[in-house]
């Protein structure tokens, strides 16, 4: 069984672990008082950061209106008792508000394919966790949520 209360270094560690494992999430905005959720391919960058390549669509006009973002991370669904993932929360930026984010995502993100690294007709989503809540109820885990605070 997981611990129910692991140290922030302990649980710090397993959300990127388990974000590095996985590759794709949901990106939730919200646009004129309407929330949306958005299918992804993220890449965790160096630090706790995290980014998103993407053509374009709706979630940018929303984060330049309302930066608050919640990224959803996990495994495929089977039943209450069978899941683990993480969910991101944190104020978003993107590459039509801020150009550098293009070569920040070349040197941050190493998950990042040669394809991808042309980055042409692409945009960026950068975002800054304030918040992560982890769930693990799989094999080892306990269903205990934590939640680890960034940026205080």
């Amino acid at each position: 069984m997981e611990n129910k209360h692991m140290s922030s270094e302990t649980l710090q560690k397993r959300i990127w672990d388990f974000l590095g494992d996985q590759k794709e999430g949901s990106l939730a905005t919200c646009f004129d008082n309407k929330p949306r959720s958005s299918p992804v391919r993220y890449f965790p960058g160096d630090g706790t950061n995290i980014y998103i390549l993407s053509a374009g669509g709706k979630k940018f006009e929303a984060i330049a209106k309302n930066p608050n973002v919640c990224l959803l991370v996990s495994t495929d669904y089977v039943d209450f008792y069978q899941i683990k993932g993480v969910q991101v929360f944190g104020k978003a930026v993107t590459s039509l508000q801020d150009s550098s984010l293009f070569q920040e995502v070349k040197e941050q993100c190493k998950t990042v394919s040669t394809s991808e690294n042309d980055l042409s007709g692409l945009n960026v989503i950068k975002i800054i966790p304030e918040e992560i809540v982890y769930l693990n109820s799989l094999g080892d885990g306990d269903r205990t949520k934590q939640i680890l605070k960034l940026g205080e």
